[in-house]
């Protein structure tokens, strides 16, 4: 009884956060701009004036960022270079034949100069997404709760 209570006094909430849409009179050119194009949300129109400016834009881009676009490739090559190598050498000290404990120290030594340049490159790596324009990280997008006792 107190479950169906509760169900009710939801009911009559929801109900009351339910927004309802004003009726709106369309103009006849709504009415024929609706039948040629369905519904999918917002039109943008972009003038010919915006559309030289960003021609002009992406074609005017400055040295300095080209170059520094360029010197970010290199350095991160460079670093995928150096990790290449050092796990050569890493291989190589295991299939050495040096005694045992100098072995072990040598390869601990390389493998903390190995996350080094793994950090290093990550965090080049991320500069780079950041100077792109894109978003570090990944994921899903997040999703939010309905307004309806119906969807918990």
């Amino acid at each position: 009884m107190a479950i169906e209570s509760l169900m009710q006094q939801t009911g009559v909430f929801v109900d009351t956060l339910t927004v309802k849409p004003a009726a709106t009179v369309k103009t006849e050119t709504e009415v024929a701009q609706d039948a040629v194009t369905p519904e999918q949300g917002d039109t943008v129109t972009i003038s010919e004036e915006g559309r030289a400016l960003i021609a002009m834009e992406s074609l005017g881009k400055s040295d300095d960022e080209s170059d520094q676009e360029t010197d970010m490739d290199q350095t991160i090559d460079s670093l995928k270079d150096r990790i290449q190598k050092l796990e050569e050498e890493i291989k190589a000290l295991e299939d050495g034949d040096l005694p045992e404990d100098r072995k072990q120290t040598q390869i601990q030594e390389k493998e903390n100069m190995l996350m080094d340049l793994r950090d290093q490159l990550l965090k080049a790596q991320q500069t780079k997404l950041k100077a792109d324009g894109m978003a570090e990280g990944g994921g899903t997008r997040a999703n939010g709760f309905g307004n309806t006792a119906g969807t918990f």
